[in-house]
Parts: C-alpha cells; structure tokens; sequence
C-alpha cells in the first residue's frame, strides 16, 4: 500500500536524521538574522517537520512559531514553546507578521513546478514584516549527482523495518526517494517522495514576480557567494519597501 508522504516515515525520521547537526544549523539560522540586525522573536518556520530544528532555535528566542503539511511530523514534538500550525506552504493562514521566516532541508525542492514556488513565495511575501528576511536553502543538481548513492539505505528503528531507495532523472529533474516501511503488525507500506530540482536561475526568475528581491544568496553553511555548481545554495530574500 502505498501512503502519503510521512504518514508513517515521521516514526523513524528521527533515526534518518540522527547525524544532523540541528545545533549549528540554528546557529547558522541565527546568523543570517543577526547579519541583518534581526533577532528570532518574530519568526515563523515552515516546513518544520518534527521540529527538531525548531527545538534548537529556542536558544536565541523564548517562543517560535512552526507550520507542516504533515500532523503526523508535527506531532512528534511536544515542546510547549513550539506553536505548531498544520498546514499547506503555499497557503499560509496567519494573519500577523513575521521579521524572520525560514524554510530549511531543502522543502522548498517538494514544489514541483515553477507555478508552486510563485505561489510558496506569494504566501511568504504577505506575512513577510517590511525590512524583515526569507531564508530558505535549496538543494541543485550537484547534490544529488554527488549522494544519490549515499541515500540507499535500510535498517531498524522503532520495531519499523525501513528501506530507502534513491534515484535522480537528470532528464526531468527530479530526484525520488521511495521508503518501504515494514510496521510491527506486518504489512508493508511504501511512500514516494518527488523533488524537484529547479535550475539555480529558476529561482531568481520567479522571484523576480514577487515583491521581493535576493539580498544575498549563500554557499550553504558558508557566506561565500554561491553560483550554479554549488549543491546546496542558501537565499535570503527581502521585501521591497
């Protein structure tokens, strides 16, 4: 059978994910804000799966905002100060404003169509607060040229067998990572993740019709400019006054 994405990965996406550095990735987060004069008591996180990343921020603020398309990620976290809100990227339901607002681990590749960005940008762009920042990270075709063998995978967690198999069409562009999950009772269940990886210039183009433009836009983890041979490309946008 096959599920929708992270009905059931989110109770071992913990265990994929156990050799991420969440700290540093907070402290790159918080970085960027603190480049632009900003601090992390306005912000708002979408795409913010279990919130394990959500969870390191509450170093530098007492309280963050997250959103997920998936309840069954988001409820993997119970931290009172983490607000959680379910719902899609590309319709974001608040009705205040944020200074800083993140998108990480390249969610931003599950749109998979230059329409989607617009539309994921749009949602950004109108809760957006005037001189506040977009960062988001997005993953080009460097990176899954170079890993795709890395993300073939399978083991153990949570009495959940998992087997992870990775694959890139250069052709169309989109890397895919089928998960088959054998649950405890038995019965097997498969869920497809497609990405889409946009051309480095795509993103300029579409933001080029919002009301935003790219401040800087970063090697990953670095403040080195980056360019189209980079794997993972850091952006960080504003909002025309």
């Amino acid at each position: 059978m096959t599920a929708k994405q992270y009905k059931y990965l989110a109770q071992v996406y913990d265990h994929l994910m156990r050799k991420i550095d969440y700290n540093g990735w907070a402290e790159y987060i918080y970085d960027i804000s603190d480049y632009y004069k900003l601090d992390l008591h306005k912000s708002l996180e979408i795409a913010a799966g279990n919130c394990k990343l959500a969870k390191n921020i509450l170093r530098f603020t007492d309280q963050i905002i997250v959103s997920d398309f998936s309840k069954e990620m988001l409820i993997q976290n119970n931290d009172r100060e983490i607000l959680k809100v379910c719902c899609d990227m590309k319709m974001l339901p608040f009705r205040s404003n944020f200074n800083t607002v993140f998108c990480t681990f390249d969610s931003v590749n599950y749109l998979m169509s230059k329409e989607e960005l617009l539309q994921f940008f749009t949602a950004v762009e109108n809760i957006l607060d005037p001189g506040g920042i977009f960062t988001f990270d997005a993953s080009l075709e460097l990176n899954s040229i170079n890993n795709v063998k890395y993300l073939n995978r399978h083991g153990k967690y949570n009495g959940i067998k998992y087997r992870q198999v990775s694959d890139f069409d250069s052709n169309e562009m989109i890397h895919t990572n089928t998960f088959f999950l054998e649950l405890p009772e038995g019965n097997t269940i498969s869920e497809i993740h497609r990405q889409k990886v946009f051309e480095f210039e795509n993103y300029f183009e579409v933001i080029d019709d919002t009301n935003m433009y790219v401040s800087n836009c970063f090697d990953f983890f670095t403040f080195d400019n980056a360019d189209r041979k980079s794997e993972r490309v850091q952006f960080v946008l504003r909002k025309y006054d």
